[in-house]
């Protein structure tokens, strides 16, 4: 019978073992090993099957273009647009079919209701009714590609404005006497406190020129460029929308102090983030007075997120992936090089999730940067004077504060243009942005915060 030191021993050599099993050196030698066996296996090799195409595709010359299912949604919705205004011969058969097999039949949006009534053998009338994936899938990678905005919760918009009830104060809780008579007085009550945020859907437009023929053969083989680039363009100005939102459209906004921003710009369809810590409760914004942000600088932000009067201690939230900061990319790098007490991404571990533009964490609390935030002034301000924008911004942010509505999601319209001899392909969306405050003005909101005239 083993002894206690001799048991002791052994499960010490297993452990080791264990720990020798999992180190880079042993996993690469046996997926080495097993690799070869694999490969050297041809009827395995045969039967191994890589990501192929939509099934309803294989085989059609769509396949062997490497198109997609979206491709080919946005390719054929691009031509019939153009067939519509006399620019094009529409869809191929072979395309529409395609189509129509990839794509079951769906509603027209708000703005095409009038289509359901009409012919739908005539292209533009009815011919709507055709799936539209490919802006669903817009949307979305837009949405992954982005930094703070798929951070937000958000809702469908009903109507271009919707309201939304938000809670004030909780109702407070009083002593009360012992009634003992059978008149005795009626108890104080307590009030509980609301109010409503208004978001206001605007619409928002991209153009691209296409110098080609809008025809099948010339456009198809570029819808996968084109739709690459629709989606860099949603993901970067959903962004900036959220952070650089001001609608103050004069020489003293934002994104443009001492120059009038031409009227359309997008930052002006409604106030963003850092809007509410320069403009709107200046009491939320601290200066770095031209030093490089520190870990005290950015922690003491959450001591400016406490809002007393309704009892919201929005810096300390119950879930640590509700509050995160983000900054330019010039001022969170140099914060993760020079501030000891930061996780970077490198150090969290193969489990992590790191979210888009993640590059460490302070305390609980991730920091991302986003190429949106524009270097600013001594003032916290994008200054059109030049050589006035040198120092960085971080903003600590609880993404309860705000939400994203959408009344509508992406439209594509085609149209001529002789005098160029070229074709605009334009894309439109209609969103809004709500910021939560429980008085009447904006000088209420508590959940953001901001430290400016940081060093890079």
């Amino acid at each position: 019978m083993a002894t206690n030191e001799e048991l002791l021993k052994a499960i010490a050599e297993k452990v080791e073992a264990l720990g020798q099993s999992v180190t880079d050196a042993k996993i690469e030698e046996k997926v080495r090993a097993n690799f070869d066996k694999l490969a050297g296996d041809k009827e395995f090799a045969r039967k191994m099957r890589f990501a192929q195409t939509d099934p309803a595709l294989m085989g059609s010359k769509f396949s062997r273009s490497g198109l997609g299912k979206e491709d080919l949604e946005m390719g054929y919705q691009i031509l019939v647009a153009a067939k519509s205004r006399g620019m094009s011969h529409g869809p191929s058969v072979d395309l529409a079919n395609a189509v129509a097999d990839l794509s079951p039949a769906q509603p027209a949006d708000d703005d095409g209701k009038h289509t359901r009534a009409m012919d739908t053998a005539e292209s533009g009338y009815g011919s709507q009714l055709i799936g539209a994936q490919y802006v669903g899938s817009l949307w979305e990678a837009a949405r992954k590609a982005a930094v703070v905005f798929p951070l937000f919760n958000t809702f469908e918009m009903n109507a271009p404005t919707a309201y939304l009830p938000v809670e004030v104060d909780m109702p407070e809780m009083l002593l009360l006497s012992e009634s003992t008579a059978n008149n005795s007085s009626n108890f104080t009550s307590s009030k509980t406190g609301s109010n409503r945020v208004s978001v206001t859907a605007s619409k928002f437009g991209i153009h691209q020129m296409w110098s080609g023929e809008m025809e099948e053969d010339a456009i198809l083989p570029y819808i996968p460029f084109l739709r690459g680039q629709a989606q860099k363009s949603l993901a970067h100005y959903s962004d900036s929308l959220l952070l650089n939102g001001d609608t103050t459209n004069s020489s003293s906004n934002i994104n443009a102090y001492g120059a009038d921003p031409a009227d359309t710009k997008h930052f002006l369809a409604f106030d963003g983030l850092i809007h509410a810590a320069q403009v709107d409760n200046t009491g939320n914004r601290a200066s770095s007075a031209g030093a490089v942000c520190s870990w005290e600088a950015a922690l003491n932000l959450r001591k400016l997120m406490l809002d007393r009067t309704y009892l919201h201690n929005w810096g300390q939230p119950e879930d640590p992936d509700d509050l995160f900061y983000v900054a330019d990319p010039e001022c969170a790098l140099k914060m993760a090089t020079g501030i000891d007490e930061l996780v970077t991404v490198d150090k969290y571990g193969p489990q992590a999730v790191v979210l888009n533009g993640e590059i460490a964490k302070l305390g609980r609390h991730r920091l991302l940067q986003s190429i949106a935030i524009e270097l600013s002034d001594t003032s916290g301000y994008n200054n059109t004077t030049g050589g006035s924008n040198l120092y960085g911004r971080l903003l600590a942010v609880n993404r309860r504060g705000g939400v994203v509505g959408w009344r509508r999601q992406m439209k594509i319209e085609t149209e001529r243009i002789p005098a160029t001899d070229q074709n605009r392909i334009v894309y439109t969306m209609r969103m809004g942005f709500g910021r939560f405050y429980p008085a009447a003005a904006a000088s209420g909101i508590e959940w953001v915060a901001m430290q400016y005239y940081c060093g890079i």
